[in-house]
């Protein structure tokens, strides 16, 4: 009678649990609970295999109940630990679902999937590991097994197995519909094979199949991996996944984004958001974030994926850093990709040391207590506010000043807005960049004037394409000063003919073996005199204003007609 009676508190323990993990949605950039509250997410991993379960050392042999002991120990163990856990990505890892026997190369090759242990063990040690992780509160990401192989092209095998994989698992009863479960839909893409066709509308479309496969039979949460191991999502901006219930599962680790690594630790806040504000913003302004792999610890401990420091916010290193700039995006759920069992060893009562678990550079105790934080009423009224979103200040268009101007592009270089002084690295490469793409084709020219000659081989290049390495226009200094560009005459190395309504990164290219210094740049009607943007106005009670674009949207004296944002007038920026 007293075990009947257990077991009856325990399943209404597990049920009251489950009811009170709300069923999340997507609405626009947020994910919102049943109650329309945001929701962002903070966690970490699991992976249901021997080696990644403390190296073979707790369980083997295709021991269903001694993977889930141990795993669910796991979970036990870090909320024991007073981990404020509200999410975890569980790989169905291919250890189960290969043919035992046969000889891979890697998670990326996939001749040895069975169809039938998939679907086999996706009921034993899948399932059940989700269920009682959502009993234990959390939200669950479920990332199909194996990683993608390093080239993908629409209706291969490795696309014809993934929408196998998840046709399967879209129509499992205990998954499908469920608002607490969300598909990762692959592992790290990295290139895509796109004929003549634009890679990222190739990407689009390879993804899409996979979205519409679900769809036929739940609507759960699906979250989009991009190219280039999940760090490149512009293409999503041009090229949409149709749909509703989208996100983006990003992932991060020192060195990505131009964030600083432990071998260059000097790389600083500044640059680690331009390289995230150019690759992951575009996409963060449309649809939800999860950062589904980071870490980082000193390289001496082995206990990391990613070799840094914390740091410190707003300056040099990579986990504070890294923090403040997902909390800035403000729709940016993520995890701490390090070993379960290391996070439920954590104490932070034990003092700081020399230890992964107590050295303050190291990952586990700086977000343990950011998980803290997140767990607040302070923080879920925060990201519940009014008006609470992420305001991107837009990106005027060739600004000269060190918020804007960024002169690592290509290679380290250095630039100071009183002089226009910019060394690049060596074959290095400065200037601007614009995500979503600047429209330059209302105007005529574009000059560039330099206030001294140059002898570093200096060159102006503009990209229509976003991507460094394809091919720009060059325009060489050589003896000259000053450079009048036909913005509609611009053709690259081909001959091909560049389109100014889309430019994604402008700037200077030089040798690296010594300064130029930059007088200004503008865009112009004729050649000689700057546009509106750039223009001196004279005093006046009545000045023209003008939007980051360089048109006339107004006047001084009624600037509270005009919506909220960033404005030129009299040669200044004022915001509104």
């Amino acid at each position: 009678m007293k075990r009947l009676l257990s077991l009856f508190v325990t399943c209404i323990t597990i049920q009251l649990t489950f009811a009170q993990l709300s069923p999340l949605h997507v609405d626009g950039p947020y994910f919102r609970d049943a109650e329309g509250r945001v929701v962002i997410l903070h966690g970490f991993a699991q992976t249901f295999s021997p080696w990644f379960n403390e190296r073979g050392t707790k369980w083997n042999n295709y021991d269903v109940e001694g993977c889930l002991r141990y795993n669910k120990g796991i979970i036990d163990g870090i909320q024991k630990a007073g981990w404020k856990m509200t999410f975890v990505r569980q790989h169905m890892d291919p250890y189960w679902s290969n043919t035992p026997g046969i000889h891979t190369t890697g998670e990326n090759d996939i001749h040895a999937f069975d169809y039938n242990r998939f679907t086999k063990y996706l009921d034993e040690v899948f399932v059940p590991m989700a269920e009682y992780a959502i009993s234990k509160g959390l939200y669950v990401v479920m990332r199909p097994p194996g990683v993608c192989p390093e080239n993908i092209s629409i209706g291969d095998a490795y696309h014809q197995y993934l929408l196998k994989v998840w046709e399967h698992v879209a129509q499992h009863p205990k998954l499908k519909d469920n608002g607490a479960v969300m598909f990762e839909l692959a592992n790290e893409p990295i290139h895509i094979n796109s004929g003549s066709r634009d890679k990222d509308e190739e990407m689009t479309a390879y993804m899409q199949a996979i979205v519409d496969v679900i769809r036929q039979h739940c609507n759960n949460i699906l979250l989009i991996p991009g190219l280039g191991w999940q760090q490149q999502y512009t293409g999503f901006v041009k090229y949409p996944i149709k749909g509703n219930n989208i996100g983006y599962a990003v992932h991060c680790y020192p060195g990505w984004y131009n964030s600083g690594a432990e071998n260059d630790v000097d790389v600083t806040y500044r640059e680690f958001k331009r390289g995230w504000d150019s690759m992951i913003t575009p996409i963060a302004l449309q649809a939800p974030i999860v950062v589904t792999e980071m870490d980082w610890a000193p390289q001496k401990y082995q206990s990391s994926w990613g070799k840094a420091v914390t740091g410190k916010a707003g300056g040099e290193g990579f986990g504070a850093n890294f923090i403040r700039i997902a909390d800035e995006t403000c729709n940016v759920s993520w995890l701490l990709f390090t070993d379960g069992n290391l996070l439920a060893n954590y104490q932070d009562s034990a003092p700081d040391g020399n230890t992964f678990l107590t050295d303050p550079e190291a990952c586990p105790r700086p977000c343990f207590r950011q998980y803290q934080y997140y767990a607040t009423e302070e923080y879920r009224d925060i990201i519940n506010a009014e008006g609470y979103g992420y305001q991107k200040e837009e990106e005027p268009l060739f600004s000269l000043t060190e918020q804007w101007f960024n002169p690592s592009i290509w290679e380290k270089g250095t630039f100071n807005e009183a002089t226009g002084y910019l060394k690049t690295g060596q074959w290095g490469f400065g200037g601007w960049q614009y995500p979503m793409g600047a429209d330059l084709s209302q105007w005529k020219y574009l000059v560039v004037e330099l206030s001294r000659s140059q002898s570093c081989g200096a060159s102006f290049r503009l990209f229509d394409v976003n991507n460094y390495w394809d091919k720009p226009a060059m325009f060489n200094f050589n003896n000259k000063t000053r450079l009048v560009i036909d913005l509609h005459q611009m053709k690259n190395e081909t001959g091909r003919l560049l389109d100014p309504s889309h430019i994604y990164i402008a700037g200077f290219w030089t040798n690296g073996s010594s300064a130029i210094y930059i007088k200004d740049i503008y865009l112009s009607d004729d050649g000689s005199t700057p546009s509106a943007i750039a223009k001196t106005m004279t005093e006046d009670s009545s000045l023209p204003v003008y939007d980051l674009q360089g048109r006339k949207v107004g006047t001084s004296d009624a600037m509270d007609l005009l919506p909220r944002g960033l404005y030129i007038v009299n040669g200044k920026k004022l915001l509104r």
